[in-house]
């Protein structure tokens, strides 16, 4: 009995590419075989001219676009071209006055901060920190008041 190709195998013939020897032998010598390898090259030839048939007509195409522009033999539409530029530039305009208008700082500059207000900032800060009930401020033993003892045994 023999084994028949299989369809990717008829397909890679059809293609023209290499198949193993004992394949070709058969496909050459197989009735069956061929006439699948004809009946599949019928479909492409079939499916190659349906494909042509769907295809657009560039030159048509190419012929209609080069009859709009200006120049040699085209026609421009001037329709609404003449306020275009005016709208145009109008528009850009805007957008650059807007745009400027965004990087203009508003309103006057913050009076600069005298030293007096600093000092007492400083000194506020200073009293806050000398009160031991601020969480995490507080000494871990109250009964040392000496902070070179934490910092000798490792403590930060």
């Amino acid at each position: 009995m023999t084994i028949h190709l299989k369809p990717e195998e008829i397909e890679a013939a059809i293609a023209g590419l290499e198949i193993d020897d004992e394949a070709g032998k058969h496909f050459e010598s197989c009735v069956l075989c061929r006439a699948e390898a004809a009946e599949f090259e019928e479909l492409l030839e079939v499916r190659r001219a349906e494909m042509a048939e769907e295809e657009p007509d560039w030159e048509a195409a190419k012929a209609k676009v080069m009859a709009q522009l200006p120049g040699e033999g085209g026609t421009f539409s001037t329709r609404g071209s003449r306020w275009s530029r005016p709208v145009l530039a109008l528009a850009a305009a805007l957008v650059v006055a807007v745009g400027i208008g965004a990087l203009l700082p508003r309103g006057p500059a913050a009076p600069p901060i005298d030293d007096v207000a600093v000092e007492e900032i400083l000194a506020e800060m200073d009293e806050l920190l000398a009160d031991n009930s601020i969480p995490g401020f507080e000494l871990i033993d109250p009964e040392t008041d000496d902070l070179e003892t934490y910092f000798d045994n490792g403590a930060s």
